[in-house]
């Protein structure tokens, strides 16, 4: 492509120009002056003076030109000197100086356009890195934002320029923006896994210091109290509730043993008070003293008869009685359990111990479902008056969950910011005091495409393993949040049908405050009634503190829904948000 701006090769008579095929509105006629100056006519020149009608001219184009071009042939190398740039140029030209045309002999215009162009902007490109496209688009546009006249007297009245790496610096951009993201992730799990391992050396701390309080109360305990069988049996009910059959058979046991001792002693005192008798030793009347000093307290009656020929003769008055020798009221020194009665401190039904003779209060119940929730944030440019606000938000739904341990259960809580790309700064958890709320930082840029993408890889992936982890996992819901304008107005449409077109495909809450958001509040929302904007005249701040409240409560009402197994979506708009109009 050529811009010509002799429209004759050849120089030809004054009253010939009109011949000229597609003549320009705007030209002059240059007539060549040998041994001086060219004599230029011009619009402004005719009925001035008489330059004859057949004197040989030129006929040059003053009309402005407009072409838009990518520079392709001249590499445009950033400062590493490894990596090209790829530039696209809007520019509109027109001639000031005819006579300097003719003189030049410029028969194209776009070489001398083109080739000045080029080289302000290589010097230009070679003052930043690969990554600082968009700051040398931006030097480069200053630089020529200027009506520039050139020697050839041609002036550049409009430049604009588009920066970006070629292919091969493109993806080498990519791959180091991924690694930084890889980075940026790795670093913040690393925190996550080191604050758990030191909480659970606290915890492991708390309960070893536990156990040995416990320990010296129960040395304290035991270094006051009688070791005798009795006690130790008692004190195993009172720690080992569910083995009270094995105590009593093993307290059945003993007694039968001490029974036995006695039936064997009192048996040996009446054969010898019997022999003492036949031998003539001691008489009748002898036996109450023989009782007291011979036999003592062991035996029981009103004489040795007695102990002879009672039907229940050898067995100890004790054990019949249910006291022991030497101590006058055994059902009151012995374990409840023996007795029958029920267990001091607690007891035993069908395996389980209740203390205090009442129910205990029962574990609260694991949630019946559990639903993910990934909140996506605008840090773009637009959000930058309320950045510290969604924050705000973010420490406030923490606070929300920590305070309600039943319903952050049932809940999994995911961020994801997005400007130009998109950043997950919290992955998927449960939330509580020691989740680290992310900071939040605008950034130049505002595309759609990337976060839905970025979505369309982590839902899938996620809800299949909380499959594996729970048996019941709900359909996960986001919060989109947008602010500014999409730049990629024509490409993210696709990106969102593709997410919702998936067998795992999420209810997307759209939540719209600044202007002119309806549109595309209506185009996010999976369902019309999920999609709410911020009223008219709204500041920025006010309606970021609002979509917080919206969040908050409808995290509540989606975390006891999952408690109970079921899947309760419901938004009430706080003041300042309405829901948005439909599209007619």
């Amino acid at each position: 492509m050529t811009v010509s701006l002799l429209l004759n090769e050849q120089m030809i008579s004054r009253n010939r120009v009109g011949e000229l095929p597609d003549l320009p509105p705007a030209v002059a006629i240059v007539y060549p002056v040998e041994g001086g100056p060219f004599e230029v006519e011009t619009v402004r020149t005719f009925g001035q003076r008489w330059f004859g009608k057949n004197r040989s001219c030129y006929v040059v184009d003053l009309s402005d030109h407009r072409r838009q071009a990518a520079i392709t042939k001249t590499p445009l190398t950033c400062k590493d000197g490894g990596h090209r740039f790829r530039a696209t140029i809007d520019i509109g030209f027109r001639v000031h100086d005819p006579a300097s045309v003719v003189r030049r002999n410029v028969r194209d215009a776009l070489p001398v356009v083109y080739g000045y162009l080029t080289h302000r902007i290589l010097l230009q490109v070679a003052q930043f890195e690969i990554t600082q496209a968009r700051a040398a688009q931006l030097a480069v546009n200053q630089e020529l934002d200027r009506e520039i006249p050139l020697p050839e007297g041609i002036t550049i009245y409009h430049c604009k320029v588009q920066m970006e790496p070629d292919e091969a610096a493109a993806r080498y951009v990519q791959e180091l923006e991924e690694s930084r993201r890889r980075a940026k992730l790795g670093a913040h799990v690393h925190e996550a896994r080191r604050s758990e391992a030191y909480s659970d050396e606290d915890i492991e701390d708390i309960r070893a210091a536990g156990r040995r309080r416990r320990q010296a109360e129960e040395r304290a305990v035991l270094a006051s109290t009688r070791l005798d069988f009795d006690n130790l049996i008692r004190e195993h009910l009172v720690r080992h509730p569910e083995e009270t059959t094995h105590a009593l058979e093993l307290l059945a046991r003993v007694r039968e043993a001490e029974a036995t001792q006695h039936e064997i002693r009192d048996q040996r005192h009446a054969e010898m008070v019997k022999y003492l008798i036949d031998q003539g030793v001691v008489r009748e009347v002898d036996l109450p003293g023989l009782r007291q000093g011979v036999l003592g307290s062991s035996t029981s009656g009103t004489g040795v008869a007695g102990v002879l020929e009672r039907p229940d003769a050898g067995r100890p008055a004790s054990f019949t009685s249910g006291a022991t020798p030497g101590s006058p009221d055994y059902s009151a020194s012995a374990p409840a359990a023996v007795q029958g009665g029920p267990v001091q401190g607690g007891s035993v039904q069908g395996g389980s111990v209740q203390w205090g003779g009442s129910t205990p209060t029962p574990a609260a119940a694991p949630p019946s479902g559990l639903v993910p929730v990934y909140v996506v944030l605008d840090t773009s440019q637009a959000a930058a008056g309320c950045v510290a606000d969604l924050g705000n938000a973010l420490r406030s739904v923490q606070s929300l969950l920590a305070n309600s341990p039943d319903v952050a259960a049932a809940v999994r809580l995911s961020v994801i910011t997005y400007a130009d790309g998109a950043d997950v700064v919290l992955p998927l958890t449960e939330v509580s005091w020691r989740t680290g709320v992310p900071g939040l930082n605008t950034a130049p840029g505002c595309r759609y495409r990337p976060v839905l993408r970025r979505l369309l890889d982590l839902v899938p992936l996620e809800t299949e393993r909380l499959k594996e982890q729970v048996p019941r996992v709900l359909r996960p819901v986001v919060f989109f949040l947008a602010v500014g304008q999409p730049e990629d107005d024509q490409e993210w449409p696709a990106a969102h049908d593709e997410l919702m077109a998936h067998k795992y495909f999420p209810h997307i809450v759209a939540c719209g405050i600044g202007a002119d958001r309806d549109r595309v509040v209506r185009r996010l929302a999976s369902r019309p009634e999920l999609g709410v904007v911020a009223v008219e005249g709204a500041a920025l701040a006010q309606s970021a503190v609002q979509f917080s409240v919206l969040l908050q409560q409808t995290l509540l009402h989606l975390g006891r829904s999952a408690i109970a197994g079921g899947m309760e979506l419901r938004l009430d708009c706080p003041q300042g948000l309405r829901p948005v109009t439909r599209e007619q």
